[in-house]
């Protein structure tokens, strides 16, 4: 994680567009909460992922499915 203060944030956009490909940015201030910044991609895939598990189906249904996929998975024998 990298940490930059609100005023640094103009003067170093292109450096923090480059850090936000390899992790999320944190915009720190004096006072307030602080912000963070993430690639759009790795905010969508978040949203994305909260919405999957927002429901108790849902979460219960993907837990099965990765069961079943781990399973399937291990059974496979393996290919030399």
């Amino acid at each position: 994680m990298y940490s930059f203060s609100a005023t640094q944030l103009a003067s170093q956009l292109p450096e923090l567009m480059e850090l936000a490909d390899i992790d999320e940015v944190v915009v720190t201030r004096d006072s307030g909460e602080n912000l963070v910044i993430v690639k759009e991609s790795v905010w969508r895939a978040m949203q994305d992922a909260a919405h999957l598990f927002a429901t108790d189906i849902n979460s219960d249904r993907l837990l099965r499915s990765l069961q079943q996929l781990r399973a399937d998975f291990l059974s496979e024998p393996e290919v030399e």
